[in-house]
């Protein structure tokens, strides 16, 4: 008879899937983060959102996510993201063009709203197709209690949640308007936050395409 060893039987671990790092740069300070701070808090998959670097022009932010993209601290052999995104608007910046070349050139998501992020909260109340200054976007989302300020309005998280498939819609049919009338695209008004959102909302998979 073999005699006892004493010891535990080993248990077998079952391992988790790994946490999937969606690293984020902002222009906007409060806006923008959030925002997807609190789609972040929703989330139920293994998608971690980290919003790392705001307050900057879109050329220096594309730049400050390269430097990440480049030197990225490892994490178990590999980068400590998955993915890196850059939200910014089109405004009045000089040098968006070269910011979404010099992004693709580096493997860098990007997320551009014309003229600003305050245009696609609006799209979750009501249609916007003519152009609009960002001021009057920025203006119009505070009327319309989504915003106050600069913060998302504690009022409006419900409404950002429950219309997200129909400001999704709006902006797509923003893009598809533009190409029947030959503009450029990311022409104002336009937005393709949406995108990003889906990422967080879907999880896993191929990144959609804009």
């Amino acid at each position: 008879m073999t005699k006892p060893s004493g010891r535990r039987p080993r248990r077998q671990l079952v391992p988790r899937s790994p946490l999937h790092v969606v690293q984020v740069l902002t222009e906007g300070t409060v806006t923008e983060p959030r925002y997807l701070t609190h789609w972040a808090r929703l989330n139920r998959n293994n998608v971690h959102v980290r919003i790392s670097d705001r307050g900057m022009t879109p050329d220096a932010l594309v730049r400050r996510a390269t430097e990440h993209v480049r030197t990225g601290r490892p994490r178990r052999g590999l980068p400590d993201f998955d993915e890196i995104w850059c939200v910014f608007d089109v405004d009045q910046h000089p040098n968006v063009p070269q910011a979404v070349h010099n992004a693709g050139q580096n493997g860098i998501e990007i997320v551009v709203s014309n003229p600003c992020f305050e245009l696609w909260l609006v799209l979750h109340s009501q249609e916007q197709t003519a152009h609009i200054h960002r001021h009057d976007a920025q203006r119009l989302s505070n009327d319309l209690g989504l915003t106050r300020g600069k913060d998302i309005h504690e009022g409006a998280r419900r409404t950002l949640i429950d219309a997200f498939e129909t400001a999704k819609q709006r902006a797509q049919e923003l893009d598809a308007r533009h190409e029947r009338n030959g503009s450029p695209p990311r022409t104002n008004p336009s937005t393709d936050v949406w995108r990003l959102v889906d990422r967080l909302r879907t999880g896993l998979g191929a990144v959609p395409e804009p």
